[in-house]
């Protein structure tokens, strides 16, 4: 399901039509981000070239997960945590 907001970007106002989980996961990103919605479209806009508003919006979206997914990865490489499966499962593990 589509849903379309009304942002302000670069200090002129526009609208977005995203997914409903799309919308969920960039409202997470400016949580965790500590910046507004129209920071992060602004910032987004920015340097999205010829991409359309939406299609950038999705692909930071992706990006922004991807990383953060590498970046969690890399700790766990770093700094193993102890193993949460019972002894039953060492062999296979």
């Amino acid at each position: 399901m589509l849903l379309n907001k009304n942002i302000v970007v670069n200090n002129r106002r526009t609208s977005i039509r995203l997914q409903k989980e799309m919308w969920w996961a960039l409202d997470k990103i400016c949580l965790k981000e500590k910046a507004s919605l129209n920071q992060i479209c602004s910032k987004i806009d920015d340097i999205r070239g010829k991409m359309q508003l939406s299609a950038a919006v999705r692909f930071f979206i992706l990006a922004y997960f991807r990383k953060k997914l590498s970046e969690y990865e890399k700790e766990l490489v770093v700094f193993p945590k102890k193993n949460c499966f019972n002894d039953d499962f060492e062999d296979i593990f």
